[in-house]
C-alpha cells in the first residue's frame, strides 16, 4: 500500500484556542488506492467533482489569519473518508455503500471492488488515523495552552440533492450549521445565525446534514466546544466547471465575520454551556 500520507497543518501555533477540520477538500488518490476502483478516469474524476469540498480551505482560511489552527487531510474522501466511524455497524452511511470505505458513488452504483482486509486495514493505518491522531493533538495542545478550545468542521455541499443522501428532501441552504447535543453551545448556534442572516444568506441547522465531528478523545469534555458549517457551493463557485465565481470573495468574507466572532468571544464564552 502507499506510504503514509501525513495531514498538512496550517499554522501550529494557534494564537485563539480554535482548531479548525479540513476532512473533504483534497482530490488526490495515491495509484495503488486507485486501482481498487472499477470507474474510468472520467468517471472518477466526475464523482470527485460531486463530493470534494472544492477551495475550502481557502474559503474559510480567515479562521487560521484570524489565530486559529488548521489541520487537512490529504487523500481524497474516496481513499477513505475520516468523517465515518471505522466500525461500519456504527455509521449509518454504511448502509449506501459509503462508510469509511466507500463501494458506492453518489448515484448509489457499485464503483469498488471487494478490498481484503488487510488493504481496509492499511487504509485505517496510512490515512485515517493519522488524521484523527492529528486533530486529536492540536485539540490537546489548543487546550493545555488555553484551557479550552473550538472546534470547528469544515464543508461544503452541492446545490442540488445526490442519490445518496439520507436526507435530500430537506431544505437546502446557503449556511447549514451543524450541531452536537453536548459540544455546540447556544451562543455559536445563535450568534452564526445573526451572521449569516445579515449577510443576506439563507440560513438552516441540522438539515440536510447534521452534527459535527468532536475528537473522540474530547468527547464530553466541557473544555471542547464544537459546531459545523457547510456552505453550498453554488454561493461561491460554478460546480459544473469546478471554478470559483465572484461570490466567492462574499461568502469568505461571512467566514471571516465567523472567525472575527470566535476571536472576540472565545476566551469568555466558549467554556460555558
Amino acid at each position: 500500500m502507499s506510504a503514509l500520507i501525513e495531514p498538512l497543518i496550517y499554522n501550529a501555533n494557534p494564537t485563539i484556542p480554535v482548531v479548525v477540520s479540513l476532512p473533504h477538500s483534497s482530490s488526490f488518490i495515491p495509484s495503488d488506492v486507485r486501482n481498487q476502483f472499477y470507474l474510468s478516469d472520467a468517471e472518477l474524476a466526475e464523482e470527485q467533482r460531486k463530493l470534494v469540498d472544492w477551495f475550502i480551505d481557502d474559503l474559510y482560511a480567515p479562521l487560521v489569519v484570524a489565530g486559529g489552527t488548521a489541520v487537512r487531510y490529504n487523500v481524497s474522501r474516496f481513499v477513505c473518508d475520516p468523517e465515518r466511524f471505522e466500525d461500519d455497524e456504527k455509521e449509518c452511511m454504511a448502509t449506501r455503500g459509503m462508510g469509511v470505505v466507500y463501494t458506492h458513488g453518489t448515484a448509489r452504483q457499485r464503483i469498488r471492488r471487494e478490498i481484503t482486509v488487510e488493504e481496509r486495514e492499511s487504509l485505517l493505518r496510512d490515512f485515517y488515523r493519522p488524521f484523527h491522531a492529528a486533530l486529536n493533538a492540536q485539540v490537546k495542545r489548543v487546550v493545555e495552552a488555553f484551557g479550552r478550545c473550538v472546534f470547528v468542521d469544515c464543508h461544503s455541499y452541492q446545490e442540488l440533492a445526490l442519490p445518496y443522501e439520507l436526507y435530500g428532501d430537506t431544505p437546502r441552504a446557503d449556511v447549514v450549521l451543524g450541531g452536537d447535543s453536548i459540544h455546540t453551545p447556544a451562543w455559536i448556534r445563535e450568534r452564526v445565525e445573526r451572521l449569516v442572516k445579515d449577510a443576506g444568506y439563507t440560513y438552516g441547522l441540522n438539515q440536510p446534514f447534521a452534527g459535527t465531528v468532536v475528537p473522540l478523545s474530547f468527547y464530553g469534555d466541557a473544555r471542547v466546544s464544537a459546531f459545523m458549517l457547510e456552505i453550498k457551493r453554488s454561493t461561491y463557485m460554478d460546480e459544473r466547471a469546478t471554478a470559483k465565481h465572484s461570490g466567492f470573495e462574499r461568502m469568505r468574507s461571512l467566514i471571516g465575520g465567523v472567525a472575527e466572532l470566535l476571536a472576540r468571544e472565545v476566551g469568555s464564552v466558549a467554556s460555558s454551556p
